[in-house]
């Protein structure tokens, strides 16, 4: 019997992937060709009838997989293993992206977290939902009053913001992360969006520049950039305080190809919603149609911030207070919203919000000073109250002499480190742009030099906000003053973002880590292949060699479409969990289309666990007349 393969990241055996075009077509030629076409196959009889050509194949072989996306196979959060199958690597997702909103502008960056250069800008709303109906309650031009904070990272790479919009109507918008998922309005059937052109590491807002879209006609979705995908209403209507507030991703339903599943929490209205990470509607909760949990926290609070550990269990806070809300995922019931400190600790704030691996809460103490807090509520969902720690840096100093100020945003690594950013020096009563590292087991600071922690406080960097962990173990800070912050956790060193007007404020997991390494281990690869022209293949089946250990899972999932370009929307075959896959039949049957994407989705719910796959063979037979 074969044993199951661990992914422990620590041992190093793992090669890089990333996601970079993950709907491009796969295997391209040198010179930019078109997508296999496999070759003759034995020309045998398949039953398809008179006038069918032979069978043709076409596929990876074993050891042959191209994961990089240079063009082609497309993929993320998969890697070669040592045996040359394809097996989860929660490193290797493409990761080195950043998305940190500007509240005060009413748009996002998108920045990449390899060359710290801003890549991408854009508006955070567009009057149009996910099914194409107008919703013109929403538009770009509010002066930024859509004023966006929260932003999370779906298992493919996209990402959802929060828009606060008081006083307006609240919502949700998806951005499309790679280029072939956003619309392609161009004659060339090339992407109309938001692009570093001069590649001088910001994006100019001018027209002259090109490098940003600004809607010609708010009203007109048209006029929009091409990647920004949808925005979904989420909350009661214009008017009131402040809307979306929170926002979490959870596991979801892998077997429909979900990229998870979207939780958004409205503060005014003291409810959380899911939403569907395809085109953002907002699903049933309950069998009698109900679509929200409330969350009020005992009181008039609603949620503020969230995240969901790897059972699926989502947490959440309520503004500036250490009390914690419970809610299943899988059920859309709430467990509780009555968590308090318990002693010894008495005396908690916060504002951010982590999971770390071993499904434990991390809290910041907004509100107290230096002091973090970790909250243990074991295994199970259940109203008790599990354990409260508090971890004091009152005595830790900066490289500078500065004491640490209040703790605001947090993050957990992999490699057992809490990253908290301090805004305020409670003493000089001063604004401040702090990181502190420090043992998520015991509290030891993890020193840069003889420094407990970075300030790299300066005229226009302050008032740090969130925290991310990038795919290199690489800390950011988005800083109120209007700049991010990449610090190096190797040695401390600190690269700034040029300035921007108005205000970066996220706090969420801005990077996906948290997902993809707590939450959901996940990864995918998809190949598109070329059959015999629109409507003249006849796809066959899909044939895999693969081993499954338990907790773990390979699915298949499979797109046709006469155009290339309109395969990442086209309607979704499957899942198919059995070797081989005959798409002739339900799931089925798959449409006789020019052009076929095959996704591998590999799983794993304990996250110690990899399913490989070794091989797969797609064949199909030309239609002749």
């Amino acid at each position: 019997m074969r044993k199951p393969v661990l992914f422990v990241l620590a041992l190093g055996w793992l090669v890089g992937a990333g996601l970079h075009c993950g709907g491009c077509n796969s295997n391209p030629k040198p010179d930019g060709g078109s997508p296999d076409g496999g070759g003759p196959g034995d020309g045998g009889p398949d039953g398809g009838g008179p006038g069918d050509g032979g069978i043709i194949t076409g596929g990876v072989d074993p050891g042959g997989w191209t994961i990089d996306g240079g063009g082609g196979g497309g993929s993320g959060g998969v890697a070669v293993g040592p045996d040359g199958g394809l097996v989860l690597d929660t490193r290797s997702i493409d990761l080195h992206f950043a998305w940190i909103a500007n509240s005060g502008e009413g748009w996002v960056s998108k920045f990449d977290t390899r060359s710290g250069k801003e890549v991408g800008r854009y508006f955070t709303v567009i009057p149009k939902d996910g099914q194409g109906n107008p919703q013109l309650s929403l538009r770009y031009d509010y002066l930024g009053g859509n004023s966006p904070s929260r932003t999370a990272i779906d298992l493919f790479g996209n990402v959802w913001i929060a828009n606060r919009a008081p006083g307006l109507q609240g919502s949700v918008t998806k951005i499309a992360n790679d280029l072939s998922d956003c619309n392609h309005s161009l004659p060339d059937g090339g992407v109309r969006t938001s692009r570093d052109l001069n590649n001088d590491g910001q994006i100019d807002t001018s027209p002259a520049a090109g490098e940003f879209i600004t809607p010609s006609d708010p009203i007109n979705p048209a006029t929009y950039d091409d990647c920004v995908l949808f925005s979904t209403p989420v909350g009661s209507g214009p008017g009131g305080g402040v809307k979306v507030r929170a926002l979490a991703i959870s596991q979801g339903a892998f077997e429909t190809g979900s990229a998870g599943d979207i939780w958004a929490g409205v503060y005014s209205d003291r409810k959380f919603f899911k939403l569907n990470s395809a085109d953002g509607r907002i699903m049933p909760l309950y069998p009698d149609g109900g679509t929200s949990v409330t969350v009020s926290f005992g009181g008039t609070d609603g949620p503020y911030g969230a995240a969901v550990d790897r059972q699926q269990r989502l947490w959440t806070l309520p503004p500036g207070v250490a009390q914690l809300a419970l809610i299943d995922t899988r059920t859309g019931t709430l467990v509780t919203d009555q968590i308090l400190p318990t002693a010894p600790v008495t005396t908690a704030g916060a504002y951010g919000i982590a999971i770390d691996g071993r499904d434990r809460v991390w809290l910041p103490g907004y509100g107290v000073g230096p002091y973090a807090y970790r909250y243990d509520h074991g295994p199970g969902l259940d109203a008790g109250t599990g354990t409260w720690t508090a971890f004091d840096f009152t005595a830790a100093r900066s490289q500078t002499g500065s004491r640490f100020g209040e703790g605001r945003g947090i993050a957990v690594d992999d490699q057992g480190y809490v990253w908290m950013s301090g805004w305020y020096e409670n003493v000089s009563a001063a604004a401040v742009a702090q990181l502190i590292g420090f043992s998520a087991e015991d509290g030891g600071v993890k020193k840069f030099g003889t420094a407990d922690f970075i300030d790299a406080t300066d005229s226009q960097s302050n008032t740090s906000i969130g925290v991310g962990v990038d795919s290199d173990n690489n800390i950011w800070v988005n800083n109120y003053s209007g700049n991010a912050m990449k610090i190096y956790r190797a040695d401390g060193g600190v690269f700034k973002t040029p300035q921007q007007p108005g205000n970066l404020y996220t706090y969420s997991d801005f990077t996906g880590y948290q997902l993809r390494h707590f939450t959901a281990p996940f990864g995918f690869y998809r190949r598109d292949f070329e059959g015999c022209g629109p409507g003249a293949t006849r796809w066959l089946s899909v044939t895999w060699d693969g081993y499954t250990p338990p907790n773990t899972a390979i699915k298949l999932l499979v797109r046709a479409a006469d155009d290339p370009a309109a395969l990442g929307t086209a309607q979704s075959y499957g899942p198919f969990t059995q070797s081989p896959a005959d798409l002739l039949q339900p799931p089925g049957p798959v449409p006789s289309k020019g052009y076929l994407r095959v996704e591998f989705q590999l799983t794993s719910t304990d996250g110690a666990s990899t399913p490989v796959l070794n091989s797969f063979q797609v064949s199909w037979r030309c239609i002749l007349g």
